[in-house]
């Protein structure tokens, strides 16, 4: 029996940001791929891309437990995200968020704001002063969510992704956000 949708208060909503094994949510992470895809690349992913994905994600989760989260309302999962620590310029570390994603009716809920807090919280207590992403153009909606929560480009960082998309790097400076709460 299907569950009855959520009524969405967003003085009052309840996100919960916890670890997820992703065999336990396939079907939504599955999903979120997809859409994602469709929109950054504007076309579809393909089975062995996404299960190249899904791989990536399981050894994030086997390699630190708390990389790979759900955002949860009333046991229902509703947002993902995949962090990871890098190293660049051979010393230098970031984080790194291989995925973000909120379904799409959870959009403008708070889910979006707490996966960055949770993010930035992660990051931090790793000893990172930064995270970074990367974006498709045309994703036009995640590219303003990014930017009105803290995130600014770095121009040098695009790159030209799949079928030929400008994939938009953007960074998260934790230190100047921590210093402020």
């Amino acid at each position: 029996m299907p569950s009855a949708p959520i009524e969405l208060n967003r003085k009052n909503i309840e996100v919960l940001i916890k670890p997820i094994n992703i065999d336990c949510c396939l079907d939504f992470i599955v999903a979120a791929h997809r859409e994602t895809f469709r929109i950054t690349f504007r076309s579809e992913i393909t089975d062995e891309f996404l299960e190249n994905e899904l791989t990536r994600t399981r050894a994030d989760s086997v390699n630190d437990s708390n990389s790979v989260v759900g955002a949860f309302i009333e046991n229902e999962i509703v947002g993902h995200a995949v962090l990871e620590k890098r190293i660049r310029d051979g010393d230098y570390p970031f984080g790194w968020i291989h995925f973000y994603y909120v379904a799409p009716q959870f959009r403008r809920h708070g889910v979006g704001l707490r996966l960055v807090k949770y993010s930035t919280e992660y990051f931090d207590a790793l000893g990172l002063k930064e995270y970074c992403l990367r974006t498709g153009e045309y994703n036009e909606s995640a590219i303003a969510f990014y930017l009105n929560t803290g995130f600014y480009r770095v121009p040098k960082g695009d790159k030209i992704g799949l079928n030929g998309v400008n994939e938009l790097m953007m960074s998260f400076d934790i230190s100047s956000t921590v210093s402020n709460s």
